[in-house]
């Protein structure tokens, strides 16, 4: 399919085999760029008439890189190529621009070919220079030659791609909505809907998010009869801020498809209210049909998203009977037993899985292995661990979060530098595989206290990647332990506005402020925030009853507490739960409390600080 829209996240190689360019692997990377920090600055003087002579090793990477004036052109772009002799001076420019890269001076190695495009009118010029700023993080500079490659090669839908994706990083969707609407028009109709959820990500990458929804509206005039038309103005209508316009959007994506699994959780997640509207539509709509396979699905996900495992249970286990061989019910049954602590049945549903699993064609039964081994760490049956990380082939889909395990099980052997050192060994072309390494990394520091380092790691991370919220959260909550209280805020803000509906990012600002005692009025407001997305959720109870203690509504405070700690035993919780009722002179009681939040964690930060500070030696 000749799409652009669906080429966005196609991998493909650069045109040059030089090392210094960038591979190119995806088009809609070059949107990255608007969120990295650019430290290229171009160079606009010209070469000097004094030139070193350049080593062999030079000229044999330039020869490699002057190939592309005589590499054969496919399709229509070879009749944009000019007829221009590549005469001793082209090949002196080229050769001296890939010396510069080798050496590693991109700005003057960009303006060379920048040049040679404006003389030649050679296309294949405009886009080494393009590659060149991509590769030196210069979007601007990146975006001139792009649209010279364009001007040069009216024929190349590459050309074409690349500036419309530049033109939506510099802010200005309406400028790559010609170049939009001509690609989208190449789509066949039965993969309309996806190639318009697939233009909603390139728009959605761009800072002018309201400019990027007037394109989409524009362009999708005749399609609002696709849910995947409305599911795809309601993500741009979210993160636009039109938190009407989206609810609008995705109720009319229902009304479209009343299964349609994408619009309902998208909807869902706006809030407890659409969350509740989300599960009696679903109700409703299975009363009538009851073999809907996406629908019991999407509401047993909605019951999952408001905490109520045991109606998420009882959908999953009809999904089992409707049909024996469906993975899907099988692991959300193992993962349910899991949150309820009965792992005996989770194991007995990993095991089924993985059967089912070893005889289904085309089925991985690495992810089940990856539970059994985590369940047996839950047991401290490290052994037996291993022996189901050892199943998983470097085949499997799972290899990676395989060995991400077995360097967490390092981690808690003590072999902290061990399990980084694998960490590190670990290789992915994909961006979202490398967040998760960073973030396990850093993890294992954190879980180690060396909480510098982990936040040093984690700033690095966040700026490489800083659309992945579970990154920034985490460096949020590196730099609370530091001290870098500013660093912290100013991240889980950043997630605020990206992820209204995330109650940990809430939860998380607002206790450390009740904790070291301050703004607690706004603190309080930013955890009941967190008990409204996420009501049944212990800790986010814990932060609401210890802001309550710190208001001085000790027997509230308790109350919470109390219902937290049973709801969820864990040593933090247990800490502040008996240090309420210390202060409020149960100290019989209070000791009861640490003594068992010690059985649970006895090295837990919080609970050694608290009975140190409240001078507490004989439990």
């Amino acid at each position: 399919m000749n799409s652009f829209v669906t080429k966005l996240f196609a991998k493909r190689q650069a045109s040059s085999a030089h090392s210094f360019a960038m591979p190119m692997s995806r088009i809609a990377g070059a949107i990255a760029f608007a969120m990295a920090a650019l430290a290229f600055a171009p160079a606009h003087a010209q070469a000097q008439n004094a030139t070193p002579v350049p080593s062999a090793d030079d000229q044999a990477d330039a020869q490699s890189a002057a190939d592309l004036l005589t590499a054969p052109v496919s399709g229509a772009e070879s009749q944009d190529l000019p007829n221009v002799a590549m005469s001793s001076q082209i090949v002196f420019q080229v050769l001296a621009a890939e010396v510069a890269l080798q050496r590693g001076q991109p700005a003057p190695a960009f303006q060379t070919y920048l040049a040679l495009a404006r003389d030649t009118h050679d296309p294949r010029f405009a886009q080494r220079a393009t590659e060149i700023a991509i590769a030196a993080q210069s979007p601007n500079d990146a975006l001139t030659s792009a649209q010279l490659w364009q001007q040069f090669a009216p024929h190349s839908d590459r050309a074409a791609q690349l500036s419309a994706s530049l033109l939506i990083v510099g802010g200005k969707p309406e400028d790559a909505k010609p170049t939009l609407e001509r690609e989208l028009a190449k789509v066949a109709p039965e993969q309309r809907g996806d190639a318009i959820l697939s233009l909603q990500t390139l728009l959605a990458r761009g800072p002018n998010r309201v400019g990027g929804l007037n394109v989409l509206k524009d362009l999708t005039q005749n399609d609002r009869d696709r849910p995947e038309a409305q599911l795809a103005l309601a993500r741009q209508q979210l993160i636009a801020d039109d938190q009407p316009g989206a609810k609008a959007s995705l109720e009319k994506a229902l009304q479209l498809k009343p299964d349609y699994l994408p619009a309902a959780l998208t909807l869902a997640r706006m809030g407890p209210e659409e969350r509740r509207e989300g599960i009696a539509s679903f109700e409703k709509y299975l009363d009538k049909n009851p073999k809907s396979h996406d629908a019991r699905l999407a509401l047993a996900q909605l019951y999952l998203s408001s905490d109520r495992l045991d109606d998420a249970q009882k959908q999953f286990e009809i999904m089992r009977k409707n049909d024996p061989k469906d993975l899907t019910p099988l692991m959300a049954l193992a993962l349910i037993n899991t949150q309820k602590k009965q792992f005996d049945k989770a194991r007995d549903f990993l095991d089924q899985y993985a059967k089912t699993a070893e005889s289904t064609p085309g089925a991985d039964p690495g992810q089940a292995y990856i539970y059994l081994a985590q369940l047996a760490l839950e047991q401290k049956d490290e052994a037996a661990a291993s022996q189901w990380l050892d199943k998983i082939p470097r085949t499997s889909q799972q290899y990676l979060p395989a060995q991400i395990t077995r360097a967490q099980l390092l981690a808690k052997q003590g072999k902290v530098d061990d399990a980084r050192a694998l960490i590190g060994n670990l290789q992915s072309s994909d961006p979202r595989d490398l967040a998760l390494l960073a973030r396990t990394d850093s993890a294992i520091l954190f879980e180690a206290h060396r909480y510098k380092e982990a936040e040093a790691n984690l700033a690095k991370a966040v700026a490489a990647f800083p659309d992945d919220p579970d990154l920034v959260y985490d460096y949020a909550m590196a730099a609370e332990k530091t001290g870098h209280y500013d660093v912290m805020e100013a991240q889980l803000r950043s997630l605020m506005r990206t992820q209204p509906d995330n109650p940990q990012a809430y939860n998380a600002l607002g206790y450390s402020l009740v904790d070291r005692n301050q703004r607690l009025d706004e603190a309080v407001k930013l955890i009941e925030k967190a008990v409204s997305l996420a009501p049944n959720d212990a800790f986010i109870m814990d932060s609401l009853g210890w802001a309550r203690f710190r208001q001085g509504n000790a027997a509230e405070a308790e109350k919470i507490l109390k219902n937290a700690y049973n709801l969820q035993p864990n040593a933090e919780i247990g800490a502040h739960l008996g240090e309420v009722q210390w202060k409020s002179g149960q100290q019989d009681q209070a000791r009861a409390t640490w003594r068992q939040a010690q059985k649970l964690e006895p090295d837990n930060d919080t609970l050694v600080k608290t009975l140190k500070r409240l001078q507490v030696n004989d439990l």
